[in-house]
């Protein structure tokens, strides 16, 4: 079993086979729609985007869905990450929402999520106003590699702190999270590891819950691939990251008890 499986266990509870044939389906008939619409707007604008985790794990293995999946994956450069949100929120249709914090006053995640306002996924946030059927985007930030474990630690505390600003923690919980973790300390001790590091290296973070390193060399020129009968971008060596997201084995199926998602019903509108 990969690292990656192991650390999904840990948060991801939910079987796939709890939802319903006719949910697995809205789903991805839906995330399939709403990234048709998505990826002719990152063309238009020359966002540059890759389709990883899942998705690209998808496509390059059978070129369609992992049946079990329950969302699609996206990173877009950090250069064209604002540009990427202020376009999708300026042209997509009224029946999808670019979940941010500047449309959802409390959200907390790191990166944008593009929302279908017809459907409601369980479990839920119920803080947020919309908690439909979801496409993550991700932002690709070059960085130094010496600087990968404090910019991850701080996230960690970052991403605490905007859960207790959006009212989804209380201040306890906020505290107790932070002490079990011991965030303050390591935040001191990686800070002091900087001033001792000489490593310069360049190296490219997925800022997703995984928060995935890729070496430069694996990221450009992009490739295309198939995805559900459609050419899309991503990593120039994709099967590359996709061992280093999924380990080694990452093309042979996991055991049934590991084809997990992370919901376990959904909500659909009757009109749509």
């Amino acid at each position: 079993m990969s690292d990656y499986l192991k650390k999904s266990k840990k948060y991801k509870g939910y079987h796939y086979s709890v939802l319903k044939p006719e949910m697995i389906q809205y789903l991805h008939e839906k995330t399939l729609e709403m990234i048709k619409i998505i990826i002719p707007i990152f063309e238009k604008n020359n966002i540059r985007y890759m389709i990883c985790g899942g998705t690209l794990l998808g496509a390059v293995t059978t070129g369609h869905f992992i049946p079990w999946d329950d969302d699609l994956d996206i990173c877009v450069l950090e250069d064209d990450y604002e540009k990427m949100r202020r376009c999708l929120i300026n042209d997509v249709p009224d029946w999808m929402i670019v979940q941010c914090r500047e449309t959802e006053p409390h959200y907390y995640h790191g990166w944008i999520k593009v929302r279908d306002k017809r459907s409601k996924v369980y479990p839920c946030e119920k803080e947020y106003g919309c908690n439909g059927v979801w496409i993550d985007i991700y932002k690709l930030t070059k960085i130094k590699q010496k600087n990968v474990s404090y910019l991850i630690t701080k996230e960690h505390l970052d991403y605490l702190i905007r859960r207790y600003k959006g009212k989804c923690i209380n201040f306890k919980e906020l505290i107790s999270r932070i002490h079990s973790n011991n965030l303050i300390f390591n935040i001191i001790i990686e800070k002091i590891k900087l001033l001792f590091s000489k490593d310069n290296a360049d190296t490219y973070i997925i800022w997703s819950a995984s928060k995935i390193l890729i070496e430069p060399k694996w990221c450009f020129p992009s490739s295309t691939v198939e995805f559900e009968g459609m050419k899309l971008k991503s990593f120039h060596k994709a099967t590359t990251y996709l061992r280093r997201h999924y380990g080694d084995n990452y093309s042979k199926l996991p055991p049934d008890e590991m084809r997990r998602v992370g919901i376990n019903n959904i909500e659909v509108a009757k009109n749509d």
